[in-house]
């Protein structure tokens, strides 16, 4: 792969390392993606790859929840989605944690969400279409009896959404050196949502996951 691509997924996930060491009840989702913005900075990232996303509480039932001067609270789920831009190339990471100990429901959710990234890595391999990956990781959800309420998972390189999606109608059929999100999220209004994102490479023995920033809920 080309090695500013990776400086580019490196950089964000430093920045993902980092978020316990500012991220606190009473501090606000503005202040949290200020934070955000210059670390990725400070590492070498030239911007982040779109407008970052951190999303508490009941907010973190919007897809796209960018930070507001709401407060963080105990107990809160945030939702935090960014990348970073190097030399033309961008990542895209999404995770969320809980603020203190994580409720039975809130584990509940994540769980599911956890299966269906794991169905969808399953069918990304070479050869393969979108639309079927997509299934993979809908059908998780929906057993679960909830619902998938956007594609689940896009291209990233240059931009960070492009060519293929992945996604129900998508016809295309992944190749080797495809590098895609697989993206779960479950939203409920006046709760809260939870999307686990991450970047795969495609190869003909299946996906090699490019982040590693980890996945739990406590944060």
């Amino acid at each position: 792969m080309n090695k500013n691509f990776l400086r580019a997924i490196l950089i964000a996930e430093k920045v993902f390392e980092e978020l316990p060491f500012f991220v606190r009840p009473g501090v606000t989702e503005k202040r949290v993606a200020d934070e955000i913005r210059w670390r990725l900075k400070s590492y070498g990232a030239h911007k982040e790859s779109f407008r970052i996303i951190v999303a508490s509480g009941k907010r973190s039932a919007l897809i796209h929840g960018f930070a507001t001067n709401k407060k963080i609270k105990c107990g809160d789920i945030i939702m935090f989605d960014f990348g970073a831009l190097y030399r033309n190339w961008r990542s895209d990471i999404t995770r969320t944690y809980v603020v203190g100990k994580p409720t039975a429901r809130q584990k509940k959710i994540y769980e599911i969400l956890k299966r269906a990234q794991a169905a969808g890595l399953k069918k990304a391999k070479h050869g393969v279409k979108c639309s079927e990956v997509d299934k993979a990781v809908r059908g998780v959800i929906k057993r679960a009896g909830y619902e998938l309420k956007h594609g689940s998972g896009h291209g990233v390189g240059s931009k960070t959404h492009e060519a293929p999606r992945i996604s129900k109608k998508s016809g295309h059929v992944l190749k080797d050196g495809d590098v895609v999100t697989i993206e779960p999220g479950i939203y409920i209004k006046n709760w809260g949502g939870m999307r686990i994102e991450d970047m795969v490479l495609v190869t003909h023995i299946g996906p090699k996951i490019l982040t590693q920033v980890k996945r739990t809920l406590s944060l």
